[in-house]
């Protein structure tokens, strides 16, 4: 994996979570996108012994950074993005297994 698709991995991260944080809302789009890319890496690190530091510092907060923006948000709202978390974060899990 290069830098190329770490790099891409972050724009995918920052896409989604930085409206969240900035209280702009959820965006559906950003959502498929980051999984998208945390698939690539998935695909990428399958037989690999070792994972890019940059990438996995990426992939090591986005369920709290996630979980902490559904905490600016109330009701049903706030479900929505907990259980984008969850999402992500089982990604994340099986991108590293």
């Amino acid at each position: 994996m290069g830098t190329a698709s770490i790099s891409r991995l972050e724009e995918a991260a920052n896409g989604f979570v930085m409206p969240l944080r900035m209280n702009e809302g959820f965006d559906e789009q950003a959502l498929v996108e980051l999984h998208r890319e945390i698939g690539r890496c998935e695909t990428a690190w399958r037989d690999a012994t070792h994972v890019p530091k940059r990438a996995a510092l990426i992939l090591a907060e986005l369920s709290p950074s996630i979980e902490a923006c559904a905490w600016l948000y109330e009701g049903d709202m706030r479900q929505r993005i907990q259980e984008a978390g969850l999402m992500v974060s089982e990604a994340v899990i099986a991108a590293l297994d």
